[in-house]
């Protein structure tokens, strides 16, 4: 690994989202710990940054991706046929009575046979899941083997491996919009497990954090409330994201678009208590989170009118009581 880049004005973020960096973490060498060493030796003001960087890399275990159960079996069958094709080319074809003929296939169904029994045998068998549904209606609380926290909105669902704890990184599978607790388990700590939850096309790290996602149509949105994530994409593998509280990232899967702003975070977390009590939101971060989250164009042209502050109780069953809730804040 060269190292051409100039890391004298790295942040704590800066380091962990280069990949230099995340490689010598990771997998460290002789030639990596010799440039590193010598590079801190004339940089001691960044010991600090490289060693925050260290230790929030050090807690994620990156997610293992194999190949599907259809990937599998293609290529099983694609295999079979090749051993099949083979077998005919290695028998010279000679004029046989049935009976004769009759046997060699029952022979050659018998190594097909014990093939696909081997094969069985040798590839790893997939997981068992276990998969928890959110309510038709309403919210639904979740509490993990870690105890962690999980609040679905309505028609989510996220699963996760039965072998929770004995799994390489605690890692999660969303459908749907929902609100993560995450606690810092010291077991996890201990055996360097990260917290991994997959939500449409996106891959997010977690360690000891609060957040919101929606999945769901052409849209994967995250929003952090608390804590640090490291949030990158399956199309831009090479972008990663590190969110610190307040940052909203919204990834358009059918344009690789992708939004970040700084937000309201508890706005988009009302939905899981149906009735929050919001104090000073401006109607501006009210417009953002509508546009946000109900995919309309929402306008205001008034500036004052826009930087107006609202407190109050607010209703957010759905976007037809939300709405009603505005409009009695408003007038």
């Amino acid at each position: 690994m060269e190292y051409s880049k100039d890391y004298s004005s790295y942040t704590t973020n800066d380091f962990i989202a280069d990949d230099a960096f995340l490689q010598w973490v990771r997998s460290p060498d002789t030639a990596s710990d010799a440039w590193w060493q010598t590079w801190l030796t004339a940089h001691p003001h960044k010991q600090q940054q490289v060693d925050e960087a260290r230790a929030f890399i050090i807690q994620l275990q990156f997610a293992e991706q194999l190949p599907d159960q259809d990937a599998v079996n293609a290529s099983l069958a694609h295999s079979l046929l090749r051993i099949e094709a083979a077998e005919r080319a290695a028998v010279p074809e000679v004029k046989q009575r049935p009976v004769r003929k009759l046997y060699w296939w029952a022979a050659a169904a018998a190594l097909i046979a014990g093939i696909m029994i081997t094969v069985k045998y040798l590839l790893p068998a997939s997981p068992e899941m276990i998969k928890i549904s959110g309510y038709a209606q309403g919210v639904r609380t979740v509490k993990l083997p870690d105890n962690s926290m999980v609040r679905l909105n309505a028609g989510a669902a996220l699963s996760y491996r039965k072998d929770w704890t004995s799994a390489t990184n605690r890692e999660i599978w969303l459908q749907g919009e929902a609100f993560f607790d995450i606690k810092p388990s010291a077991t996890a700590m201990r055996a360097a497990k990260g917290f991994v939850v997959h939500s449409g096309n996106a891959l997010i790290d977690v360690l000891g954090t609060s957040f919101n996602v929606r999945e769901g149509g052409a849209f994967t949105t995250v929003t952090l409330n608390t804590g640090k994530i490291r949030l990158s994409f399956n199309d831009l593998p090479d972008n990663p994201f590190i969110l610190n509280p307040g940052d909203f990232v919204q990834y358009q899967t059918t344009s690789n678009k992708i939004i970040r702003k700084k937000v309201n975070p508890a706005l988009y977390a009302v939905w899981k208590e149906e009735r929050q009590y919001l104090e000073k939101i401006t109607l501006q971060e009210l417009a953002w989170y509508i546009e946000d989250t109900y995919n309309y164009r929402v306008k205001i042209t008034d500036e004052q009118l826009a930087a107006q502050q609202l407190s109050g109780s607010l209703q957010v069953r759905d976007e037809t009581s939300l709405l009603e809730t505005l409009s009695l804040h408003s007038s």
